[in-house]
């Protein structure tokens, strides 16, 4: 037996040893980390980034053998590869993070004082040349340890213990493995090898591009494909949100994952398997615990925290995790040095019951703490901590509606609120007390939906609190609120009152940052940043004028990738108003509001540099417009590649897949797939969206005001 292969079983056996200690069972996790590729230009050096310019004609060295650590260590980073099709990943929803192979291997450069160098590829095939030529150090990716992997490459301690599923469109029944089975693999996927070992008589379908998971469920639920294999892990992950697949068969040989690297670089192979026995890094499936929070750090589990999938509270929005009730869980996580795992509910109810039967810690998703709410909790066997925001309970108008005044306006006046709010106590005495007519809203219209129906003038009132209704304000700022219920309704955390330590730990963290600089900083990010609700006056043209100040320099950049420079100036206008300093609460930057880490992706450095930022800003959106069937017409392409520009790739997908199950055309942005982002705001359909919510009406204007400026500017130019 291969001497490597012997070593990989013995370290796994150890591994689980160990972890078996901690009554957990292994969990799989596939593809996680995922990022912006850069497109290499086929037309010269004109529209390429400085620095890009300077790779094109560097003389690279070719190396003839691995780097060894000591060389790592001596250079200052780590070259590691990436996939380029992934651009973000799905929403963490319950028990791994999105970013998890990145996040590892982040963690491990952290502490050995390297930086990392992302190189991207199209396929998995791409990593492997990558890693055989020597242009990277490793391939930090779940991948199967395979004998005839073995042969070429070394592997890490396993990171994950799995089976290998074979998934088929809902309601098929009867597979028999003895069958002549066809089943569609990628090319390049460890499932072929499996195949082909297990079960030979069955007829394998390459495709010839390497595709996720995701994307071969969506080739089974259509009907393309009859079967396909997928890791358990990444089932469970897609059953979390979507019932159009199912798993008809298990492989019985189990499977190790782990990452990649050159073989006999023992030197660098040691201090990988070094960090991993250390932070017992597999994944794992976690088991219902009730454990206080010492235990907890102790036996180095992570914490959990049970939210919503909200503006307020935990979303993504272009690749990135934020949300007031995130972002303060993080610094809590980071402070105690623990892994933070988001748990996702659908309900105040779910959320109740899924902390009483241990399946997370902690309850941060903005909830008020009223006389009803207490009582509930308190034969819930749940305990709260103390206050750590407090919001008003506000009336929510739209500003051309009759004058409210006093709570006797309300009068005949309708007001719709979901009878699970913790509002609907106000609403049923402003309805007893006041003549106000109540109108009990569906359970999966989220409030914010509600604040959007009053300013669309659907619904008449509704109640909300100043949080939420500042997020919304920004956005829309046909609203008012007329009316001030209560003042200071405190926001608490909550917890199993068998989880004192975990309490005390709150509190403590509650009362050190409250009101502080951090706690500021985050809750201005969110509720009360003025550049997001600033109004801007509109940039009036006349014709023969230049568009904007930068007009040269976006006609330089757009010709290697045939967009019409007048779009990128429009786009520009949306994004900055064309002022190169422009920024907001997220973090992006400069004149096209990219995110530093984006950018730093596509090689730019400096975001005040109107030519670097202009130039990022085309890549990325000719990034995204790639990621679009080029059956496309060309300028749904651009639609495409615009609202993925504003809310993100993975959100535009979900509303493609909306589309079709709604019987409206995928491949139209106007009054189709348009429609199906508005729907994503509500609970009823971003609940099962691989991405979650996402602010629908964002992108939809977006990309409409694009277009009718770029409309306008041709007028001006012709």
């Amino acid at each position: 037996m291969n001497k490597q292969l012997v070593a990989i079983i013995i370290a796994s056996f150890f591994m689980l040893l160990i972890l078996a200690g901690c009554q957990e069972q292994p969990q799989v996790e596939e593809n996680i980390k995922t990022d912006i590729s850069q497109k290499d230009s086929q037309n010269g050096s004109q529209g390429k980034l400085k620095s890009e310019t300077k790779k094109a004609v560097k003389i690279i060295e070719m190396r003839t053998t691995a780097r060894t650590w000591s060389e790592i260590k001596a250079s200052g980073y780590i070259n590691a590869v990436k996939l380029d099709w992934q651009l973000e990943s799905a929403l963490p929803r319950a028990g791994s993070t999105a970013a998890y192979h990145s996040t590892l291997l982040q963690s491990f450069a952290d502490a050995r004082g390297l930086n990392i160098k992302w190189h991207r590829v199209s396929n998995l095939a791409g990593m492997f040349k990558k890693l055989s030529a020597f242009e990277v150090d490793i391939i930090p990716r779940h991948l199967t340890i395979t004998t005839n992997r073995l042969d070429k490459y070394s592997f890490t301690y396993p990171l994950l213990r799995d089976k290998e599923v074979v998934i088929a469109k809902s309601g098929k029944q009867g597979f028999n493995e003895d069958d002549d089975n066809n089943i569609s693999l990628p090319i390049g996927s460890a499932y072929i090898d499996s195949v082909s070992k297990q079960y030979p008589h069955w007829q394998v379908n390459i495709i010839e591009e390497h595709v996720s998971s995701e994307e071969m469920a969506d080739n089974v639920a259509a009907g393309l494909t009859k079967y396909t294999i997928i890791d358990g892990f990444a089932l469970e992950t897609l059953k979390q949100y979507r019932e159009d697949i199912q798993s008809v068969f298990t492989l019985p040989k189990a499977i190790n994952l782990a990452w990649a690297i050159n073989l006999d670089n023992d030197s660098f192979l040691y201090e990988l398997n070094e960090f991993i026995s250390v932070h017992h890094v597999m994944q794992m499936v976690e088991p219902e615990r009730t454990i206080d929070f010492k235990q907890l750090v102790k036996d180095n589990l992570p914490l959990r925290v049970i939210t919503r999938n909200s503006p307020e509270t935990y979303f993504l929005w272009r690749g990135e995790l934020l949300g007031f009730e995130y972002e303060l869980m993080r610094k809590f996580a980071d402070i105690h040095k623990v892994k933070l795992v988001i748990v996702v509910a659908d309900s105040y109810e779910e959320m109740l019951e899924l902390l009483a039967e241990g399946k997370g810690d902690i309850i941060a998703a903005g909830l008020s703490r009223t006389k009803a709410r207490t009582k509930q909790i308190t034969n819930a066997k749940l305990a709260t901590s103390i206050r750590y925001n407090r919001v008003k309970e506000q009336l929510v108008a739209h500003q051309e509606s009759m004058p409210i005044n006093k709570l006797i306006d309300l009068q005949g006046r309708t007001i719709t609120i979901r009878k699970s709010s913790s509002f609907w106590a106000t609403a049923q005495r402003l309805a007893k007390d006041f003549g106000a007519n109540i109108v009990i809203a569906n359970e999966d219209i989220a409030t914010e939906i509600l604040i959007s129906q009053v300013a669309d003038k659907e619904i008449d009132l509704t109640i909300a609190d100043s949080n939420l209704i500042a997020i919304e304000s920004s956005f829309r700022p046909q609203i008012i609120t007329p009316l001030t219920f209560k003042e200071d309704v405190p926001y608490a955390y909550l917890v199993r009152k068998n989880n004192p330590q975990l309490l005390a730990y709150l509190n403590e963290f509650v009362r050190k940052y409250y009101r502080g600089t951090f706690y500021n900083v985050v809750k201005n990010k969110y509720f009360y940043n003025e550049k997001l609700q600033k109004s801007h006056k509109e940039h009036r043209l006349v014709s023969g004028s230049t568009l904007s100040p930068y007009d040269d320099i976006v006609r330089a950049y757009v010709q290697p990738y045939n967009f019409d420079w007048r779009l990128i100036v429009s786009q520009m206008y949306q994004e900055s108003r064309f002022n190169p300093l422009a920024s907001n609460a997220t973090g992006a930057f400069g004149l096209m509001q990219m995110l530093p880490r984006t950018a730093a992706e596509l090689g730019v450095d400096d975001l005040k540099d109107p030519e670097q930022a202009i130039a990022s800003g085309v890549q990325y959106l000719d990034w995204t417009r790639d990621r679009f069937s080029k059956d496309l017409a060309v300028q749904e392409q651009i639609f495409f590649s615009l609202a993925s520009y504003n809310a993100g790739y993975g959100h535009v997908k979900d509303a493609q897949r909306l589309a079709r199950q709604l019987g409206l055309r995928s491949d139209r942005w106007f009054n189709n797939v348009e429609k199906a982002m508005l729907l994503l705001q509500r609970r009823q359909y971003y609940k099962k969206a691989r991405f979650g919510y996402v602010r629908g009406r964002e992108p939809v204007n977006y990309v409409r005001d694009i277009h009718q400026r770029y409309l306008s500017y041709i007028r001006i130019t012709d």
